[in-house]
């Protein structure tokens, strides 16, 4: 049975409290350490747990890596092999070591050339882990941010089911492999349509996508964008690390004016309720 809306044993971030604007994709390396020391804007970074496994071995938390002031998000949107022989003890184990403000848990693969029956199996366990992992850390610092998946109107509306049983207002989705995978941005802007037609009142973290330009397409529940463009857009590696964290600031200011400001669709005010419910 799935708890009551606002059950007071998850550990969920409303949307009021969950990130916004550019969310910054790090890796352990010495340029990025180097870019987030010292820098006098308040950034919000995304680890993958791949990185975070390192860090943890290396008896590192969220805030002695980072300080006080950064926002950090850990994800499980890694490799299908690694994430496949991980289980939701270990994930659980290495943020409750970590300790990160947000986390992304338990997700599986959801792809379009999948058997249907794998796909809902999959889209489920991802359900499934993400209730338990809020549940297992309810009373800690770390706050849940679900993710939303599946190919068809039916698979999305059961994780739609669940984040209303929760009271979720705030999710991410996972857009990186329509750029990897030669989807491309049309296909990307066409699924995230249909999401926040189908469930407007969700806001949206995305995940592979930060030009200003291609954001200013995409609907306005879209309100916060992680990725690695900010490398380029800094040119980390090839100034300062006083120069890169200056430049931060216009590229910071260009995100946030491009987000919350595209058409919501017109099937958000006809269908979303059906489809919602």
């Amino acid at each position: 049975m799935i708890p009551t809306e606002n059950h007071q044993g998850f550990n969920i971030s409303p949307a009021e409290e969950a990130p916004k604007g550019p969310v910054l994709l790090m890796e352990k390396q010495w340029a990025h350490d180097q870019f987030h020391r010292g820098n006098p804007h308040d950034l919000t970074v995304l680890l993958r747990l791949t990185t975070v496994i390192t860090l943890v071995n290396l008896g590192e938390t969220a805030e002695s890596w980072f300080g006080e002031k950064v926002t950090v998000i850990t994800t499980t949107t890694i490799n299908d092999k690694i994430l496949s022989d991980l289980d939701w003890a270990d994930e659980l184990g290495f943020v409750r070591d970590f300790k990160p403000d947000f986390h992304i848990p338990c997700d599986y693969p959801v792809y379009k050339e999948n058997d249907p029956i794998l796909r809902r199996k999959h889209l489920l366990k991802c359900l499934k882990g993400m209730i338990w992992m809020a549940q297992k850390l309810y009373g800690s610092k770390t706050k849940i941010l679900p993710l939303v998946k599946g190919e068809t109107p039916h698979e999305r509306r059961l994780c739609y089911q669940v984040f209303k049983h929760l009271g979720i207002n705030y999710c991410v989705f996972y857009g990186t492999q329509y750029f990897t995978a030669n989807i491309g941005f049309k296909k990307l802007q066409e699924d995230l349509r249909t999401v926040v037609s189908e469930a407007p009142n969700l806001k949206i973290m995305l995940i592979g996508l930060q030009s200003p330009r291609l954001l200013k397409q995409l609907p306005p529940q879209i309100v916060a964008a992680a990725g690695q463009r900010w490398i380029d857009e800094v040119h980390l590696r090839d100034v300062p690390s006083s120069e890169s964290q200056r430049l931060y600031e216009p590229m910071q200011q260009e995100i946030d004016a491009a987000l919350g400001q595209g058409q919501i669709p017109i099937m958000a005010w006809t269908s979303g309720e059906e489809v919602a419910a």
